[in-house]
């Protein structure tokens, strides 16, 4: 089996992170890689923001966690 397939069936979902900071070195890797991420047939643009400020991302976390719940929370009040 080649490498790719190899490392796409591998992968995981981590939902417990270190409280380091990713060097930016390694982030612009890590944003480079995400523009050649697919797309719903070539139609979407990739938007990707970096967040490097804890306090904000903890902030964006927060907020995205309400959002969630309250689109769950709607989701099945119309079932």
């Amino acid at each position: 089996m080649n490498d790719t397939l190899k490392v796409l069936e591998s992968r995981r979902s981590c939902r417990n992170f270190k409280p380091d900071m990713v060097k930016n070195e390694d982030l612009k890797y890590i944003i480079k890689a995400g523009t050649y991420a697919a797309t719903g047939m070539g139609k979407q643009s990739p938007i990707i923001i970096a967040v490097t400020d804890k306090a904000l991302r903890d902030e964006i976390s927060k907020v995205n966690m309400k959002a969630s719940v309250t689109v769950h929370s709607d989701t099945l009040q119309n079932l």
